[in-house]
């Protein structure tokens, strides 16, 4: 090995978590992070003012990182395509202005993302996320309302927006987030992160049990089982990391086939195994909906946001068929049906394409440098990744799981070359090893 590799190598075995401490807990990515952050999550309580602050935060945060922008934007341009494609459907939308609107709105929601992910301190950002959750799971838990399930008298916690399932969503979002900083407190022997993180992760995982949610508890237990196990790879070979991981890949990918093939017995037989109704609480209804939309424009879809107006009868009718009556929001619990109602196959095609591009740099940025942070994005991208068939995940503006999906495909991009590691795993890996990396000088 050349010196001056040996030396950069050196760097990173044994300075590296140092020059990590080095970096303070919360600066203004840090801030930044959990302002963002707290808006998306109180979006309804604080309407047209929540996205007006988080548009008016990521402008001027973009500002202040003006000289980054470049390198952001080319190291993560395939991001982009996406939510261009969705600007683009305006040309044929039957409501060209709301399409404008919403799909505006959505690429603001990514650039925040990739803003987030390429802030220099990343420990400051990951904590301000956490922090926010931590105040909404509490909040949501002492004022917010509680709902009937089933016919037999019970309930579960709704939360603040009245949905058991948003609720559940939420704290199981903020409950891999405490258990990835837990972890990371205990490498770097902070007994009060440790502290605050678990009771944290204590709050928030009763609140998944009270909303009663057996899609969220299930895919807190696979996310945190996946935590688990990118632990421990990371003290073996790269080999057998890569081995483990290109393993899971085919059986996740094999799984997807399955599921998209096989989606009603797949779905009756879970429904069965968990005690659920076979209709998923009207799921199967919405999805039969939306494949008798897509014959309607297979190819381009009706267009990004333009599907749920006021005013559109299908849409009504679908409003009623869930009891809102506020005639706003809503979608058809399910990624791949939203994408193609709005987008098409073709904008399905492209967001396919995009998940596996990021996935596959993700995963091979980990194997190439296990560090806890890639521990924490790849068990948030298993949690978002088993949501997908049965929820919205990634496709709305102003949402927290959009910013989260997004980060996490960008968080491996530009890093990869910075740094040269060895062939072997440390049995005290960095914090975050691309946090410091060549391409971020700024101070954010």
């Amino acid at each position: 090995m050349p010196a001056g590799q040996r030396e950069l190598s050196a760097d990173f075995m044994v300075g590296r978590s140092q020059l990590i401490d080095r970096l303070p807990v919360i600066d203004w990515a840090g801030a930044y992070a959990f302002v963002l952050f707290t808006a998306m999550l109180f979006i309804v309580q604080l309407g047209t003012y929540g996205a007006i602050l988080f548009s008016l935060l990521t402008i001027v945060y973009a500002t202040a990182r003006r000289r980054m922008l470049p390198d952001v934007l080319r190291d993560r341009w395939f991001l982009l395509v996406f939510p261009a494609f969705a600007l683009l459907s305006t040309i044929w939308s039957d409501v060209p202005l709301e399409t404008f609107k919403h799909s505006a709105e959505f690429g603001l929601t990514i650039f925040a993302a990739l803003l987030l992910v390429s802030s220099r301190n990343q420990r400051s950002v990951l904590l301000g996320i956490f922090a926010a959750f931590a105040i909404y799971v509490v909040v949501s838990l002492v004022v917010g309302n509680v709902v009937d399930v089933g016919t037999n008298g019970a309930t579960a916690v709704a939360g603040l927006n009245d949905s058991k399932n948003e609720q559940a969503d939420t704290a199981a979002t903020g409950f891999v987030i405490s258990a990835s900083l837990f972890v990371m407190g205990l490498r770097s022997r902070s007994v009060l992160q440790c502290a605050i993180t678990a009771a944290v992760a204590a709050v928030e995982i009763y609140a998944v049990v009270a909303a009663q949610s057996a899609g969220a508890l299930a895919g807190t237990a696979i996310a945190l089982a996946t935590l688990g196990l990118l632990l421990l790879l990371n003290v073996v070979g790269r080999a057998a990391r890569a081995t483990v991981i290109g393993v899971i890949g085919v059986c996740a990918t094999s799984i997807a086939v399955i599921f998209i093939a096989f989606t009603g017995d797949v779905l009756e037989w879970l429904a069965t195994a968990f005690g659920k109704d076979v209709t998923l609480t009207g799921r199967t209804y919405l999805w039969g909906r939306a494949r008798d939309l897509l014959a309607e424009n297979p190819v381009f879809g009706k267009g990004f946001g333009a599907f749920w107006q006021q005013g559109n009868l299908d849409a009504e009718g679908l409003w009623q068929f869930a009891g809102i009556t506020n005639r706003e929001g809503f979608n058809f619990h399910s990624t791949i049906y939203d994408v193609l109602v709005s987008l098409g196959w073709i904008g399905m095609i492209i967001f396919g394409l995009m998940l596996i591009a990021g996935l596959a740099l993700v995963a091979a940025d980990y194997v190439r440098r296990p560090t806890l942070l890639a521990c924490f994005w790849l068990s948030m991208a298993v949690y978002l990744l088993i949501r997908m068939p049965v929820e919205s995940i990634g496709f709305n503006e102003f949402y927290f799981s959009t910013v989260l999906l997004f980060a996490l495909l960008g968080s491996a991009t530009g890093q990869a070359r910075a740094i040269a590691v060895p062939e072997r795993g440390y049995s005290s890996p960095s914090w975050d090893a691309g946090s410091l990396n060549a391409g971020d000088s700024s101070a954010s």
